[in-house]
C-alpha cells in the first residue's frame, strides 16, 4: 500500500507545550514562562510520510496497490472490501476526504473526484450511508484547517463527529501522458488490527488549466486594518522594524485536542499596537479542538515592544505560528 501525503507523526514529541512566535523575516521562539531568545532562521519540521493506517494497527508489509480499470470498479472494491470487515447496513458510514496531490494540497479537481466516488458508492448498495463531503468542508473552515494539516487527528476527529466508521482517502497524480493516477485507500477507523484496502487507476487528466491548482474550501481573509482608519504598517517591510514581544504565556491544549492528540501550527496575524498590546488576532490556518479560541484569548496577554519607523513608534500587521505538541 502506498504512502499517503496527509502529514500525521509516527510519534509524539517530547513537550507538553512549545510556543514558538516567528515575525516576519526573523523567528523569537520561548519556552512557556521564559523571555524569548536571540533571532534565529525560521525552520519547519519535515513532513514525515504516512503508514496507509491509523494509530492502534499493526504496519502493514509494503504491497503495491491493486489496479483497476475505472471509477465504477474501484468503488465496487472498496464496498467488496468494506463490507469483508463488518460494514454492512444502516451501522456502516462511510466519508470519502478531499483527493489530495502528492505535496498534501488539495484542488478542485481532486474535491470533484470524491464527490464522484462517493456517489458511485452510495449507487451500488442500497442503504449505505455516505456521508456529505459538504460536512468535512464545514469541519475544516470552522477552524481553518489546510489541506496539508489534514493529518490522524483532524480524520479521527470528523469520524467521531460524523459517526462514520471508515474513510476513504486518496491521491491524484499528474502522469506525462495527460493522465492522472488516482491512489485510494479505504481505512478502517475503530480500533483494531486491519489496514485497509489500495488501489490505483489511470484517469484522462482534467481539460481545464487550473483543476488541479491547490485550492482550500475556506477563502482569503480581507486585509487588517486599524479601527480608526489610521495608517496601518506591515512589519519589516520599507523601513518598518520588527516589534518584539517580551510576555507570551502558552495557550492550554483543550480536553478536546488532547482527547484526539491534536499537534501541529497555528498560523495567525494580529496588529501590535504603539503600546505593545496584540489587538484583532485572528487565525489564516488552523487546528481543530478549540485551540484556534485558545490561542486567541491568550494573545490578549501578551506584550510586546512596538515597531519603529524613522524613530516614531507605529502599529504593524504582524504574523505568528504558535506550535502545539504532545508526548
Amino acid at each position: 500500500m502506498t504512502a499517503l501525503p496527509i502529514r500525521w507523526l509516527s510519534y509524539l514529541l517530547a513537550s507538553e507545550f512549545l510556543v514558538a512566535l516567528f515575525l516576519q523575516p526573523q523567528v523569537f521562539a520561548q519556552e512557556a514562562g521564559e523571555k524569548p531568545g536571540a533571532p534565529m532562521p525560521k525552520a519547519r519540521p519535515a513532513a514525515i510520510p504516512l503508514l496507509t493506517r491509523l494509530p492502534g494497527t499493526m504496519p502493514q508489509k509494503s504491497t503495491e496497490p491493486e489496479r483497476v480499470p475505472d471509477l465504477p470498479a474501484l468503488a465496487a472494491k472498496l464496498l467488496e472490501y468494506a463490507e469483508v470487515v463488518g460494514c454492512a447496513g444502516k451501522d456502516c458510514k462511510i466519508f470519502v476526504a478531499n483527493f489530495v496531490s502528492p505535496d498534501g494540497n488539495t484542488s478542485k479537481y481532486g474535491m470533484q473526484l470524491a464527490d464522484a466516488l462517493s456517489k458511485e458508492m452510495a449507487s451500488r448498495r442500497s442503504g449505505l450511508q455516505m456521508v456529505d463531503r459538504q460536512l468535512l468542508e464545514d469541519f475544516l473552515t470552522k477552524d481553518r484547517i489546510p489541506a496539508k494539516s489534514v493529518n490522524a487527528s483532524v480524520i479521527r476527529a470528523f469520524a467521531s463527529q460524523s459517526k462514520a466508521g471508515f474513510a476513504v482517502l486518496g491521491t491524484t497524480t499528474k502522469l506525462e501522458d495527460e493522465q492522472v493516477q488516482l491512489s485510494a485507500d479505504l481505512l478502517q477507523l475503530k480500533d483494531g488490527e486491519w489496514d485497509g484496502y489500495s488501489a490505483a487507476l489511470d484517469l484522462a487528466a482534467p481539460k481545464q488549466s487550473d483543476a488541479m491548482l491547490p485550492s482550500e474550501p475556506f477563502g482569503l481573509l480581507p486585509p487588517l486594518t486599524l479601527s480608526d482608519n489610521g495608517v496601518l504598517y506591515q512589519a519589516g517591510t520599507n523601513g518598518v522594524s520588527l516589534p518584539s514581544c517580551t510576555y507570551m504565556p502558552g495557550a492550554p491544549y483543550s480536553e478536546e485536542a488532547r482527547r484526539f492528540r491534536v499537534h501541529g501550527f497555528i498560523k495567525l496575524e494580529a496588529i501590535v499596537t504603539t503600546d505593545g498590546r496584540l489587538e484583532n488576532a485572528r487565525i489564516l490556518s488552523g487546528l481543530l479542538g478549540g485551540l484556534k479560541e485558545q490561542t486567541i484569548a491568550t494573545f490578549k496577554a501578551w506584550r510586546c515592544n512596538p515597531a519603529l519607523k524613522d524613530g516614531h513608534l507605529v502599529p504593524t500587521r504582524t504574523s505568528f505560528e504558535v506550535n502545539f505538541r504532545l508526548y
